[in-house]
């Protein structure tokens, strides 16, 4: 019963008002209140005797009456219940007050927790029914249709009626009167009834388009899906973080069945009600008896079905979760299908796949058994709905007072309004599958808008933060006011956290707006850095003070698990755990390399753009991709705003000896279709091959800093000096280009991470990390160089 109050609050969602949500959170509020005082007291007055009884210690005691799952929230038993059971199992009178106080605050608990589900759905529904025109013109044209539909079931209700009151008087002519009607009838209430049931259905396909993609942009905002899976990688910081699971099931099947059936609920309701109106009138005036008796039988009916069902919901949220799990235990193979072959990992994968399946199957299971249980009362309960309003209304057909058709009419109107008020009984299953849902996607909705740093906490869930395009222009009001061009990232007070300052993009800084944070040549500036793991249980990097200038390039080195991806990703503003101040050009201005490149889907031209894209499909007055539904906001960030050919693109390919791509990628050998050609590029080209298509997407994008992990681990000596020296070829064309003001003065700079001794020869600082050692600065020189190539050769040499 407890479970199944949040049900039938939801229920009635879509009917409900402000005012009665408003005064049953208050009731609710007053009595948790009322029943935590009460509480408190008896519990007050009887601590010594259970202290004295040699309960144990008081700590014993000490918890909520309530325990929490961390993997499903499913509510169990009060361990002060189990406790007071165990130590009174004969149960004094004052016991057992207190075990009926603590049902109480139980039961009020309950209620809490199903009107903050209610105000969780009302901020995920709400708001596309708000900003989306062509959702409301669908919603309204629904609403109209169902009016409709409903309509035309009352209207056959009559035609039934007469058609079989016709039939029992055995009138021929009124016989046939009546199947003319009841043709004619049907060839008005067949389409709309088609209509009715194809408008619900592109209301909720267009409801789900707008919310997936809402959510998606919730999602890749700011990087939170980084956070949200560093969080579940690092579930044991001392910050606490709420771990999701499987966001991509969240996305694809939650909202999925969210706006279904959301949908298919409000529909519900609204027939009912109308349903409830009509045909009460038509069963109250064939007999009153018969109202009474419904009413009586789908209270019966409903209060059952919750008795029996309540672990449904529990269940259902455990299935979706182990449905995801196994599942993403079947993606893990498909992407690292090479891997697997090379280990003959295959025994292994299958038995964790087999775990994940028999857990999965296990829920499945339970969920089967309750629903059998269940449906022995459902089932019996819909059988003898046929036989009870002929029961009543018998006497009257055999005294002659009423036709067979009426006796019909009212079996109808009975099972109408019976279907009605017993939405609890025919919907309980998929009511509780929907609870889950709504917890598990509004968990996530929460977990999306607590990581994002440009969201309030307690701001609507499905609102969209600022973009890149919105903070650009308020940093440039802030610029204009204060006279400072650096914008910086929010610190917050319960935690050290790392400042990372970001310049005003260079092609448009100017001498007049210089910034305080970051002197005019110097391109990287870190400040007091102390750098911990996310889980902050290990210190990477100490007290770390350094200054790049511009054109300086640098080479960070040290053991392995020193730390210097790790400070990569501080400069990126990924790991922010930590102390001191970073401060660097704009996401506009920097790109970083990582060690394996990621290939996007899409095609050739797509991966040397990356991340940028072009403004082919975007409407200019608006900003908006015509590929992309209602209501999308798309960030100019990575517009690229240069002209390229595709000979220039073949060119890039070229210059980082690609040239042969292109035409490889094309069925018919034509360089230009192989531009345009959509692959999956992660798999058809090598390590090496990817490594210098990532370099070919420095040539397009053409930032001012790059930093770069290990970025030639997979390329021989003769690439590696090709990639360094198209670099340094386009610092000095960039260098050539300040000269004549167009990029204000600065060529490129890049940072290098790297073991190979080799990377001397393209660098002139180097940062070496040593752990707790501390770090360590030099200047690279012709000597140094010397030096370690002579290593080298002595150690090809012995080879």
């Amino acid at each position: 019963m407890k479970c199944v109050n949040s049900l039938i609050l939801l229920v009635a969602i879509s009917s409900s008002q402000n005012i009665c949500f408003q005064f049953t959170h208050g009731l609710a509020n007053r009595a948790l209140v009322g029943s935590a005082s009460r509480l408190n007291r008896s519990t007050q007055s009887v601590s010594s005797s259970f202290i004295n009884g040699g309960i144990g210690s008081s700590n014993q005691w000490g918890v909520t009456g309530m325990t929490s799952n961390k993997n499903n929230d499913k509510r169990t038993q009060s361990p002060i219940r189990l406790g007071m059971s165990s130590q009174f199992p004969n149960g004094d009178d004052k016991t057992k007050e207190i075990i009926a106080e603590i049902e109480d605050i139980e039961d009020v608990d309950m209620i809490e927790k199903a009107l903050t589900q209610l105000d969780a759905f009302r901020e995920m529904a709400l708001p596309y029914f708000k900003e989306s025109k062509s959702g409301r013109y669908l919603f309204a044209g629904m609403i109209a249709l169902t009016l409709l539909n409903s309509g035309v079931s009352v209207a056959f209700s009559y035609v039934g009626r007469d058609f079989w009151s016709a039939l029992s008087s055995k009138d021929p002519v009124r016989f046939n009167e009546m199947i003319v009607k009841f043709s004619s009838a049907l060839l008005v209430g067949a389409p709309v009834s088609v209509i009715y049931r194809f408008q619900r259905e592109k209301l909720s396909i267009h409801w789900r388009e707008w919310m997936t993609d809402r959510t998606i942009q919730l999602y890749t905002s700011n990087r939170v899906y980084y956070s949200l899976q560093s969080n579940a990688q690092n579930s044991g910081a001392a910050d606490e973080t709420v771990e999701i699971d499987n966001p991509d099931q969240r996305i694809a099947e939650d909202v999925r069945t969210f706006t279904s059936f959301s949908l298919q609920l409000f529909i519900t309701i609204i027939t009912s009600v109308i349903d409830l109106g009509s045909f009460s009138f038509i069963l109250y005036s064939i007999q009153p008896q018969l109202f009474l008796a419904i009413i009586a039988y789908a209270t019966f009916g409903t209060l059952t079905t919750t008795t029996l069902g309540k672990k449904l919901i529990g269940l259902n949220y455990d299935r979706l979760q182990k449905e995801a799990d196994f599942r993403y235990s079947l993606v893990r193979i498909r992407d690292n299908a090479e891997s697997i072959a090379f280990y003959a990992g295959e025994d292994l994968e299958n038995r964790e796949i087999s775990d994940r399946l028999s857990m999965a199957i296990e829920s499945r299971n339970k969920i089967n058994v309750s629903t059998r249980n269940l449906e022995f009362f459902t089932t019996a309960y819909q059988y003898f709905v046929q036989i009870v309003p002929v029961s009543v209304v018998a006497p009257q057909f055999f005294s002659g007072a009423i036709e067979l058709g009426v006796v019909s009419q009212s079996s109808g109107a009975f099972n109408h309004i019976l279907a009605d008020l017993s939405l609890i009984v025919n919907q309980f299953e998929k009511l509780a599958e929907f609870s889950a849902g709504v917890e598990r996607l509004s968990q996530f909705m929460e977990a999306i808008r607590d990581a994002d740093k440009d969201r309030e906490a307690g701001s609507p869930l499905m609102q969209l933060p600022l973009n890149a395009t919105a903070r650009e222009e308020e940093m440039m009001k802030k610029e204009k006011t204060n006279g400072d061009a650096v914008s910086t990232t929010a610190i917050p007070a319960f935690l050290p956290t790392i400042a990372l300052h970001q310049r005003e993009a260079l092609s448009t800084a100017t001498a007049a707006a210089p910034s305080s944070h970051l002197d005019n040549n110097a391109v990287l500036n870190l400040q007091n850095l102390t750098l911990v793991t996310p889980d902050r249980r290990r210190t990477l990097i100490q007290n770390l003070d350094f200054t790049l200038a511009e054109n300086k390039n640098l080479l960070i080195v040290g053991n392995s698990g020193a730390g210097k991806s790790s400070l990569l990703r501080a400069i990126a503003g990924l790991w922010t755990a930590g102390s001191g101040s970073i401060t660097r050009p704009s996401e506009d201005d920097v790109y970083f390399l990582p060690q394996r490149p990621y290939c996007a889907l899409g095609t050739l031209k797509d991966q040397l753009l990356y991340p940028s894209f072009t403004n082919e499909n975007i409407d200019a007055t608006n900003a908006t991709a015509a590929v992309y539904p209602e209501g999308h906001r798309v960030s100019n960030t990575h517009l690229f705003s240069q002209s390229l050919t595709d000979e220039d693109f073949l060119n890039v390919l070229e210059q980082v000896q690609l040239s042969d791509l292109a035409s490889r990628s094309s069925v018919d050998g034509d360089p230009i279709k192989g531009l345009n050609t959509v692959m999956d590029w992660s798999n058809t080209l090598s390590l090496g091959e990817q490594q210098r298509l990532a370099f070919g997407r420095l040539l397009v994008n053409r930032p001012k800093l790059v930093i770069m992990d290990e970025a030639t681990s997979a390329l021989d000596m003769v690439a590696e000096s090709r990639m360094y020296k198209l670099l340094q070829e386009m610092s000095s064309e960039q260098s050539g280009s300040a000269n004549g003001n167009s990029d204000n003065g600065q060529g490129l700079t890049y940072i290098s991470v790297g073991h190979r001794p080799s990377l001397l020869n393209y660098h002139d600082v180097r940062l070496r990390l040593e752990g707790d050692d501390g770090f360590s600065v030099s200047e690279i020189d012709e000597t140094l160089v010397s030096r370690s190539n002579q290593k080298r050769f002595d150690v090809v040499e012995n080879i």
